[in-house]
């Protein structure tokens, strides 16, 4: 109406306008002006992404332009479908929200990008990726990739609970499991991490790894022990019997169980193949000297 000052943008209008691919430093200016006018514009951006991240199926990722003012929630990147919004509809592009690969037990999966990277994934895993010339970002839900970064100027960001890190070219493999047990290895290239509140550099043949007890380590791992899942094996050094099979379980449906505490402890070394833990726990008895007895879909070690 003549005379009407211009509503302001709501705050799903910022969430679709700083998760699009033409957003500007003075978008984030403006969101900044925007969010400090009024505590009540930060109160309904907070309601805006509590009130996104319950769609089903969506996936959230935070925006690292705009920080910290971001960091409490992790803004939806899209949705299909359009939202009414402050006078206007605001149409989300199904784009922005990535593409989502998973594995199941047992099962491996190579996918070539659209911008030339490629990764696979391990079994059990699951992740969501948008790559394209403008961004490149990847989510690792659960699992474990190894990832191949194809050299560009805009840079590849892969998101794992807790850690995160970004690189421009490279080769690297990273696993999240239980717990927010987070590894990131380099095989070639570098990469700049942050995990843990601090910021590291992990180069060619370093691997950073955290489990949320004993703070980070950063060491330098062998690199056929690392890539042997790659080819369907897992390599153990001295491990523990009980650490050998819960490896073993991600793999299979047959699960590998202690029957005998007294044995959980023992030591276990050498290349494996992985997915029949049949055959693998007749090779555990043999080498430990333990019983071994299938019982329905489990095989008993050591009872």
């Amino acid at each position: 109406m003549s005379g009407e000052r211009p509503l302001p943008r709501t705050a799903a209008q910022w969430i679709a306008r700083l998760n699009a691919d033409g957003r500007t430093d003075d978008d984030e200016r403006a969101f900044r002006t925007w969010i400090a006018a009024d505590a009540a514009h930060a109160a309904a951006f907070e309601r805006a992404t509590d009130i996104w991240s319950l769609v089903p199926g969506a996936d959230v990722v935070p925006d690292r332009r705009v920080q910290p003012i971001l960091s409490r929630r992790r803004m939806l990147v899209a949705c299909a479908g359009t939202i009414a919004a402050g006078g206007g509809i605001v149409t989300l592009q199904a784009a922005y929200a990535g593409t989502g690969y998973e594995t199941g037990v047992g099962e491996q999966r190579r996918i070539v990008l659209g911008e030339g990277s490629s990764l696979l994934l391990d079994t059990d895993t699951r992740v969501r990726v948008v790559a394209t010339a403008k961004r490149r970002n990847l989510w690792l839900r659960q699992g474990r990739i190894a990832l191949f970064i194809a050299p560009m100027e805009v840079p590849f960001s892969v998101e794992a609970g807790s850690g995160s890190f970004v690189a421009d070219r490279g080769r690297f493999d990273v696993r999240r499991d239980m717990g927010d047990r987070l590894a990131m290895t380099a095989m070639t290239g570098q990469a700049n991490v942050a995990i843990a509140g601090a910021r590291r550099t992990i180069a060619a043949g370093q691997r950073l790894r955290s489990d949320g007890m004993h703070g980070v380590q950063i060491d330098r791992p062998d690199a056929e022990t690392t890539q042997a899942w790659e080819s369907g094996r897992a390599a153990f050094h001295e491990d523990r019997l009980d650490a050998v099979a819960a490896e073993a379980n991600r793999y299979s449906m047959t699960r590998l169980v202690i029957a005998d505490p007294r044995t959980a402890d023992l030591r276990v070394s050498g290349m494996y193949r992985m997915g029949d833990n049949v055959a693998l726990g007749q090779a555990l008895s043999q080498l430990l000297s333990i019983p071994v007895r299938q019982v329905d879909d489990r095989v008993l070690l050591g009872g």
